[in-house]
């Protein structure tokens, strides 16, 4: 802000000064006073206000109680972060400014973004199935880089929809294909998710060839 102070008035920079009174204003009925408009010409005045207004001082910390900078000890921090909090540290990835045209208030952005391309391998992955046997029923962290827990239920290519079924005494993971009209829905499922982390996250994550159909954690299980 200081090379644009020069464009501020007196008044201005006086409200932008630390230390001036702050003032609380409390609700009393019986109260019946001529409140003048801050901004004549804009806001008419108040001409019965109900609020009486009188000085508010922040509370200090004293007894025995200090402010602590910084962290407490033991808190936990990059991929040991709980659940829900944002963290960078669990997928491989780089960053750069570049122009992406990324869409936050239904606008694509002019100026340059911080672009995260993930750059982990798709080469060691395996079969779907062989995926499927791997994470149905496992825990998972989804909605990245926010780490929402979750239970992968099944996970599908553009062919078949691996979910496991009871055969007996045992599960076994079924492989259901897509009928010509599921596969449309699956591919404009896949490239949505690809165009949504694309334009409104600016992360670039690659053709999206597998999903993983995660259920949400909500609320927690009594002891």
């Amino acid at each position: 802000m200081i090379a644009r102070d020069q464009r501020l008035t007196d008044e201005e920079k006086r409200r932008n000064q630390s230390g001036v009174l702050s003032t609380q204003f409390t609700y009393d009925e019986n109260c019946d006073e001529h409140y003048p408009s801050s901004q004549p010409g804009f806001f008419p005045d108040l001409a019965h206000s109900r609020a009486r207004a009188s000085p508010f001082n922040l509370p200090t910390l004293g007894n025995g109680v200090d402010l602590i900078l910084g962290l407490i000890q033991g808190v936990s921090i990059g991929a040991g972060a709980l659940a829900g909090f944002p963290s960078l540290h669990t997928l491989p990835h780089n960053g750069a400014l570049g122009y992406h045209g990324v869409n936050v208030f239904q606008t694509d952005s002019r100026n340059q973004s911080m672009v995260i391309t993930i750059t982990s391998t798709k080469g060691d992955r395996g079969t779907t199935e062989s995926l499927a046997s791997q994470h149905i029923g496992k825990r998972v962290f989804t909605t990245w880089p926010y780490l929402h827990e979750g239970m992968v239920v099944a996970v599908s290519d553009d062919m078949f929809k691996y979910e496991k079924a009871n055969f007996g005494k045992s599960n076994k993971v079924v492989a259901n294909p897509h009928n010509p009209y599921q596969q449309i829905a699956w591919r404009k499922q896949a490239d949505g998710i690809e165009h949504h982390y694309s334009k409104r996250f600016g992360v670039i994550c690659g053709n999206v060839d597998r999903v993983l159909h995660v259920r949400p954690l909500k609320g927690m299980a009594p002891l």
